[in-house]
């Protein structure tokens, strides 16, 4: 049986502004189009996201940390890491697809917009 795999997953949040609300979501290595370099940046895109998210963003963040990142960790390949520091905003209008390239800090990965 097939079972999913989670290549470089990052888990972010998404903010919802119209409904004020918080969704944890997975970012998978999604490698930009053309031959692979050292010197090329790695791309992720979002994979899924909580559907009811969250009334606040204290509740996603601790849902991001102990429910998705457990689970997604049964089928990574590669480190399970965070980029909670900031949220990916969203109108709340259709399905948030979204790409991004993350940068490492000291203090973890952030997002470059």
């Amino acid at each position: 049986m097939f079972e999913p795999a989670f290549f470089s997953p990052v888990i972010g949040i998404i903010h919802d502004v119209e409904h004020q609300r918080w969704h944890p979501v997975l970012f998978v290595e999604a490698p930009l189009p053309g031959p692979p370099s050292p010197d090329k940046p790695v791309r992720h895109k979002s994979k899924m996201h909580h559907t009811d998210g969250f009334l606040s963003r204290e509740e996603a963040v601790e849902n991001a940390k102990t429910d998705l990142g457990p689970k997604v960790k049964e089928y990574a390949i590669g480190e399970v890491r965070f980029a909670l520091e900031g949220d990916f905003p969203w109108d709340g209008n259709g399905i948030p697809a979204i790409s991004t390239i993350f940068a490492s800090t000291p203090d973890g990965l952030i997002p470059v917009f």
